[in-house]
């Protein structure tokens, strides 16, 4: 089993395909067996890099409280144990947050980022909408289990996807061999409520493609907006007609997008 010793903790990764490395860092409770299976797409032409965040997973769940730049640090720590000077980075919702945190504090390693239905945080942030937060709310008293994913894909999917593919999501949430701890999935929880980027998020001097879904109720697209206008080299681009998982409902038109990005900024710097 891939483990890396990173941050006083044990990371489980995988690594797919090749070319230029692609940092996947995943939301929240959510582990590499719990991916989107968008990613595979991805990794035709790059080498994507998965692994589980501290809390969840085959990586280790510490009893002490977690922070975002703490777990940025662990996902800096992945790259220079993998022998990887530098990647791009993809965040997503809480790796969002994560992504963020790793271009202001280790800027070095991350050559362009594409965060998807993500957050700056704090009180500039757009919340939630209401039935959501009692979503978020039931799904720290549940922990973990298929009872868990089924509050889960409430909040990233729109009624509509949920209703043509729920016997697709039961028999993917019946194989996930290693579910997420109540307690890891408490302490990210708590890491993600307090993160604030507003203020630095001028100081971001990479590439940056930030993506969300026009009906996510979860990380609404006015957070998508507004971190697109405060980071310098930021593009916005709004997938019209899905929700906060925006890249299963869209696969084709997210993975487009993604890869277009990529080759401007990565493939058109180094061809």
């Amino acid at each position: 089993m891939p483990i890396a010793h990173v941050e006083g903790v044990d990371l489980f990764y995988e690594i797919h395909g090749d070319g230029y490395p692609l940092l996947m860092i995943n939301g929240l409770g959510s582990s590499v067996e719990m991916w989107s299976p968008f990613w595979r797409r991805l990794a035709e032409r790059y080498r994507v890099i998965l692994f589980d965040n501290r809390g969840v997973g085959r990586s280790t769940v510490p009893e002490t409280p977690y922070t975002i730049p703490q777990m940025a640090a662990d996902a800096a720590g992945l790259l220079t144990a993998l022998g990887v000077s530098q990647a791009v980075v993809y965040g997503a919702s809480m790796g969002g947050q994560i992504a963020q945190s790793m271009a202001l504090d280790s800027p070095q390693k991350v050559r362009a980022m594409v965060l998807g239905m993500t957050t700056c945080g704090g009180k500039h942030a757009l919340p939630p909408a209401p039935e959501m937060m009692a979503r978020l709310a039931q799904l720290a008293g549940v922990g973990s289990g298929l009872a868990a994913q089924r509050i889960l894909w409430s909040l990233e999917y729109t009624p509509e996807f949920l209703e043509r593919h729920r016997s697709e999501l039961e028999r993917e949430a019946a194989a996930v061999r290693f579910p997420t701890q109540p307690l890891g999935l408490r302490r990210q929880m708590e890491a993600s409520m307090k993160f604030d980027s507003y203020d630095r998020l001028p100081d971001i001097q990479v590439p940056t493609l930030v993506m969300a879904g026009s009906l996510d109720t979860l990380m609404r697209p006015e957070n998508a907006r507004l971190i697109a206008s405060r980071i310098p080299k930021a593009r916005l681009y709004i997938v019209e007609g899905a929700g906060h998982g925006f890249t299963r409902e869209r696969t084709e038109e997210s993975v487009g997008a993604i890869l277009g990005f990529l080759s401007a900024v990565v493939e058109g710097a180094t061809g």
